[in-house]
């Protein structure tokens, strides 16, 4: 639904109700008919109206500027209000006119019945127009839904005006002036509804049920630890959304972006047209020990590896024991000093521990090799798994050779249902027969399930 469709149709419902008031003040006024006049004193107002919502629609399409920076989309808001009230002020002259009528006993002339009725005819034809062109929009559009309520006000004060005709062509004087009655009460109720929910948008009401889709939707976002200060308002068929967002301190900046790009896409799919703005707060959470005294260690970029992290608690306070990699080429002054430096952030985050060992080595150099495709190695390997009832299939085996040691990796199948200490022993035999076969050798193998 684009801007351009809510201004053509409130366009031609502006030139249709304005017909209506030329034809049924001329055609009201030959017959003497109030419920006519009536009618077409309704669709002047109606016709004033419209061209405010007209005017108001265009209004709310201008960009924001420096004195509104939201945009001008609640005069629109407004424009429904004021349509609003018209219609209160169109059914209390009804109200007026129909009662002194009433009083008066006065009649509509018989003799032009045909007139007004052709006036009544014409009018419903326009009406059934509007309602069709502002069904389509009236859920984008305050403005289109007054002009909307204006044109079943029309439609039904002109079925109400046929019946006062009818009544009065038929001998029933007084039928002309209670059909007004009626439509006064009808346009009472519609006005005061619709200017009761355009009062609530201009108090920035937000719909309870959108508030609660919004607020599930954050409790099951991957990323999102929480939120907080989630507003939400409505301005026409558009909504405002202003939260909050809690993330994990340690992720970093592109992460939390992409976070924050999946609230906002969720959001608009699940409440419509709206703006998203949201606000990402880091917290911080409370990591294991041993991963905490990872990432304290982690914080110098000189290091490149931490393992062989121990501690032990005594009387006399926690005792920890820690191994840290770094760059082989450092003198040990610069490798004391990133470990006192190590040390200190350690125990001003954990106050309890009374010291801090840090041993320092070199992080193990990449071990460069090469394949082994010598058939003697892979055949006796092969002859020791293929001996061994409990070995159900072998995947793969490959042998490699550095300057520091010979690898032989291999993959094979064990029944699903053993007991891992059982695999474990069956490995651990594997590995002795294979080194004794083929000579020292560091051998790894993976055993999967059949």
């Amino acid at each position: 639904m684009t801007q351009d469709d809510k201004l053509r149709a409130l366009r031609w419902s502006f030139y249709g109700i304005s017909s209506v008031m030329l034809v049924e003040f001329l055609g009201g006024f030959l017959a003497n008919s109030l419920a006519v006049i009536s009618d077409a004193a309704h669709a002047s107002l109606d016709a004033i109206t419209t061209f405010w919502l007209l005017y108001a629609t265009r209004l709310s399409l201008k960009p924001p500027d420096a004195n509104h920076t939201y945009g001008h989309e609640k005069i629109e808001t407004i424009g429904g209000q004021l349509g609003g009230i018209a219609l209160i002020g169109i059914a209390a002259l009804l109200f007026y006119y129909s009662i002194a009528r009433l009083l008066e006993g006065s009649a509509m002339a018989r003799e032009l019945t045909s007139i007004a009725l052709l006036a009544v005819i014409y009018t419903l034809g326009v009406d059934v127009f509007r309602m069709k062109i502002l069904s389509g929009i009236r859920d984008y559009s305050p403005s289109a839904k007054a002009d909307f309520f204006h044109a079943v006000a029309d439609f039904s004060s002109t079925v109400t005006a046929l019946f006062g005709v009818a009544a009065s062509s038929l001998g029933f004087g007084a039928g002309d002036a209670l059909s007004s009655l009626a439509l006064s009460g009808f346009l009472a109720f519609l006005s005061a509804r619709l200017v009761y929910k355009t009062s609530l948008e201009l108090s920035d009401i937000s719909s309870a049920r959108d508030y609660q889709i919004v607020q599930s939707l954050l409790h099951n976002i991957g990323g999102v630890t929480g939120f907080k200060s989630l507003r939400m308002r409505k301005v026409g068929s558009k909504h405002y959304v202003d939260v909050t967002i809690l993330l994990s301190s340690s992720i970093d900046m592109e992460k939390a972006h992409s976070i924050a790009s999946l609230v906002e896409e969720k959001i608009k799919h699940a409440v419509g047209r709206a703006t998203v703005t949201i606000h990402c707060e880091p917290v911080a959470e409370e990591l294991p020990f041993e991963k905490e005294i990872d990432r304290i260690a982690m914080r110098d970029e000189r290091v490149k590896g931490v393992h062989g992290i121990s501690w032990t608690k005594t009387s006399e306070g926690t005792f920890l024991t820690l191994h840290i990699e770094t760059d082989p080429s450092l003198t040990l002054s610069e490798a004391h000093k990133i470990s006192e430096r190590i040390e200190d952030s350690i125990e001003r985050t954990f106050p309890d521990i009374k010291e801090t060992t840090v041993h320092m080595e070199g992080y193990p150099e990449t071990d460069s090799g090469r394949i082994v495709h010598g058939k003697r190695d892979l055949q006796k390997i092969r002859q020791i798994l293929s001996s061994n009832p409990n070995i159900r299939k072998i995947t793969s085996i490959r042998v490699s050779e550095s300057d520091k040691a010979k690898r032989v990796d291999i993959t094979c199948s064990f029944i699903g249902k053993d007991s891992i200490e059982k695999i474990h022993r069956e490995i651990s035999m594997i590995e002795s027969e294979v080194k004794k076969s083929i000579g020292e050798c560091n051998v790894t193998i993976h055993a999967e399930p059949v």
